[in-house]
C-alpha cells in the first residue's frame, strides 16, 4: 500500500485505483459520479504527453486533478503549480502536501479538513467551482495588502517579507476565531509573490442559499478591524517577541472586498468566478476609501474637540552639575524636585486622552485603530496621511502653551518647518509666553533654507529660541544645521542608546559636539536611560541631559505640585 493510500485510509478517505491508460475500465472509474478527485503520476502513463494532458484538462472542468510532477509550462512556485485552467501540479509531493491540497479542493469534506496549517494554500481554481457547482452559490471575501509594495520600495525586500511573514501569521490566528472568518471557510493566496488573499465562504454558515443583504459588509468591515489592530499590537509588543521590523512604525493600509456569485449552468464557471473575483477586489477599494475617510475624520475630530489632546512635559537638565546621588533621589522619589537645581525647562509631547477618545468610538460606526495606539509618533503620520498634518502641529502648541503657564525655564515646542515659516500668522497662538525654544526636526526636510534662515532671523529678534531636534537620524547633513546656527542641537537618541558601550559612536559624536561648540550651539542629549550613558556624556562636554533616567513626561500639574507651584488660594486669600 502506497503512503497515500494509508494516509487516507487513516482519514477514512476511500481511494479507488485505476489506470487510465486503460480507456475502458479507467474512464468507468473516473467518470464514475462517485469520484470526487483524481491523482495523477505521468511516469506511470504509456499514453503521449498530449492525449493525457487534453484528457485530464476536460477531467478538470469537472473534479479536482492533481498531477504528480514538474509542470514544465509553469512559473508560479517551485512547488505547487498550475496549469492555464483548473489543474494542480505538485513537484515531489509528500503525501500530507496532496492530502492539503484535496482538502482545499473540497475532495475530500468538511469532516477530514485539518485544523493545523503549516502555510496558506495558492489559489486553485478547482476550489471555488467545486463550492459553486455544489452549494449553487459562493461568497468570498478578498484582503488586498497592495499598501506592502511601499515598504519594498522604502525598507527593502528584507523588511517587504518579514512584513509579509507577519502579515500571513496574523491571518491564521484569525482563521477560526470568535467572530472571524471560520475554520471551514478556504484562506488560500492569489500567487506566491501575491498580496491578495481570498476567502471562501463555507455555504453553512448561513441557512439560505446566499447571505443576507448586508451581512457580507458587515463581516469585512469586522474582520478588516481585527487585522488592522492585530497588525497594531505587533508594532508594540516587546521587541525580543515581535515579528514586524524595528523600522515599521506604522501599519500598512489593508482592506476587504466582498462578493457572492450564483451558479449559472449556462455559463463557464471560471467566467462567473472571475467575474466575482473583480467585483469583490472593487469592493475592497470602496472600503479603503472609507478607512482612509475615518482616518481623517478622527484626525479632524482630535483637532477641534477640546479636551481630547493633552500635553505633558519632560524636564531638560543641566548635565555639568548632575551627579549620581541625584538622580538616585529623583528616582526614588519619582518627582522633579530634586533636579531642580539643574532644571533648564520642559519639552511639550502630546498625548491623546484615550478615554475620551473611546466614548466618541463607541457612538462612531467602524473603528479601524483603537485609541491605545495613538502615540505621538503614530499620532502625526496618520495625519500627513490624512492631510491635516499642519493643523494638528498647531492644536498641539496651542495646548502646549495653555497648559504650560506655571512651568519654569524655557520651553521646548515641536513645530513643522511648514508652520515655521507662517510662523508670524501664529503669533497670537503664544500669546505673552516667554522663554520659547522651537524645535525643528531632522527628519523633517526643510525644503526652504534660505527661507528657514530668515525666520531664523525673525525669532532672534523677538527672543525665541530654535533647536534642531533629532540631529543625526534624518535627511539634513551638518553644514545645513550650522548655517542656520541653532541655539541648541539635540542628538537623536539612537547616537546615545548604550553609547557607554560603543567606543565609534562615542567618537562620531565627540566630533558632533565640537562642530557644535564651533557653532556656539548648545547641545543636548536626548532619551538617556542609564547612568553609565550620563557619564560618558558629562565627561564629553555636553552641556543639557533629557531622558527617563531622570523624568517621565508628566501633566504640567503634577510637575507644579512637585515644585510647589500650586498656589494655596485659602493662603491668597488670607
Amino acid at each position: 500500500m502506497s503512503k497515500l493510500e494509508t494516509l487516507l485510509n487513516e482519514h477514512g478517505i476511500p481511494i479507488k485505483n485505476c489506470n487510465i491508460n486503460n480507456l475502458s475500465a479507467g474512464l468507468t472509474q473516473l467518470y464514475s459520479h462517485d469520484t470526487t478527485a483524481v491523482v495523477i503520476d505521468p511516469e506511470c502513463l504509456l499514453m503521449p504527453t498530449n492525449a493525457w494532458f487534453d484528457m485530464i484538462s476536460s477531467l478538470g472542468r469537472r473534479i479536482p486533478v492533481v498531477v504528480v510532477g514538474k509542470n514544465q509550462g509553469g512559473n508560479e512556485s517551485p512547488r505547487i503549480r498550475h496549469s492555464g485552467s483548473s489543474l494542480t501540479w505538485l513537484e515531489n509531493p509528500s503525501a500530507e502536501d496532496i492530502l492539503s491540497v484535496l482538502d482545499a479542493c473540497g475532495a475530500i469534506g468538511i469532516d477530514f479538513r485539518r485544523v493545523i496549517r503549516d502555510v496558506i494554500p495558492i489559489y486553485n481554481p478547482q476550489v471555488p467551482i467545486h463550492m459553486l457547482q455544489n452549494h449553487g452559490a459562493l461568497s468570498l471575501l478578498v484582503i488586498d495588502a497592495s499598501s506592502f509594495r511601499k515598504i519594498a520600495i522604502e525598507y527593502g525586500s528584507e523588511v517587504y517579507h518579514r512584513v509579509q511573514e507577519c502579515f500571513n501569521q496574523i491571518l491564521y490566528d484569525q482563521w477560526g476565531t470568535a467572530g472571524c472568518f471560520r475554520t471551514t471557510d478556504i484562506l488560500c493566496r492569489r500567487t506566491v509573490q501575491s498580496n491578495s488573499y481570498y476567502i471562501f465562504l463555507e455555504q453553512s454558515r448561513t441557512a439560505q442559499s446566499v447571505p443576507a443583504p448586508g451581512v457580507l459588509e458587515k463581516l469585512a468591515d469586522r474582520l478588516a478591524i481585527r487585522i488592522q489592530n492585530a497588525f497594531w499590537r505587533e508594532i508594540f509588543v516587546d521587541r525580543a517577541r515581535r515579528m514586524m521590523p524595528d523600522c515599521i512604525r506604522i501599519v500598512p493600509d489593508i482592506s476587504i472586498g466582498f462578493g457572492t456569485s450564483i451558479h449559472n449552468p449556462c455559463v463557464d464557471p471560471m467566467e462567473l468566478i472571475e467575474q466575482l473575483l473583480e467585483s469583490s477586489m472593487d469592493e475592497s477599494r470602496v472600503q479603503a476609501k472609507r478607512m482612509r475617510d475615518r482616518q481623517r475624520e478622527l484626525m479632524q475630530t482630535l483637532i477641534q474637540t477640546p479636551g481630547l489632546l493633552e500635553p505633558h512635559y519632560q524636564g531638560v537638565f543641566h548635565l555639568p552639575q548632575l551627579t549620581k546621588e541625584i538622580v538616585s533621589s529623583a528616582r526614588q522619589h519619582k518627582s522633579v524636585r530634586p533636579l531642580k537645581d539643574i532644571l533648564f525647562g520642559f519639552e511639550s509631547l502630546i498625548r491623546v486622552k484615550g478615554d475620551a477618545i473611546d466614548a466618541i468610538y463607541d457612538v462612531a460606526g467602524p473603528v479601524y485603530m483603537e485609541s491605545r495606539y495613538l502615540r505621538p509618533d503614530v499620532l502625526f503620520a496618520l495625519s500627513h496621511s490624512a492631510k491635516v498634518g499642519l493643523e494638528l502641529d498647531q492644536a498641539c502648541l496651542q495646548q502646549a502653551i495653555k497648559n504650560s503657564g506655571r512651568l519654569p525655564g524655557i520651553l521646548l515646542l515641536n513645530i513643522l518647518p511648514r508652520n515655521l515659516y507662517n510662523i508670524d500668522r501664529l503669533r497670537p497662538i503664544f500669546k505673552d509666553r516667554k522663554n520659547i525654544m522651537f524645535e525643528v526636526s531632522e527628519s523633517e526636510a526643510i525644503s526652504n533654507l534660505e527661507l528657514m534662515m530668515k525666520v531664523r532671523e525673525s525669532l532672534s529678534r523677538s527672543n525665541m529660541l530654535i533647536a534642531a531636534d533629532d540631529f543625526g537620524k534624518g535627511y539634513n547633513g551638518l553644514e545645513q544645521i550650522i548655517r542656520i546656527k541653532p541655539d541648541l542641537i539635540k542628538l537623536d537618541r539612537s547616537l546615545i542608546q548604550d553609547i557607554h558601550n560603543d567606543l565609534p559612536k562615542q567618537a562620531f559624536v565627540g566630533g558632533l559636539v565640537r562642530a557644535a561648540q564651533i557653532a556656539r550651539s548648545t547641545v543636548l542629549a536626548e532619551g538617556v536611560e542609564l547612568w553609565e550613558e550620563a557619564e560618558v556624556l558629562q565627561h564629553m562636554g555636553i552641556d543639557l541631559i533629557q531622558g527617563f533616567l531622570l523624568h517621565k513626561p508628566q501633566p504640567a500639574s503634577q510637575i507644579e505640585r512637585d515644585l510647589d507651584l500650586v498656589v494655596d488660594l485659602t493662603e491668597k486669600a488670607a
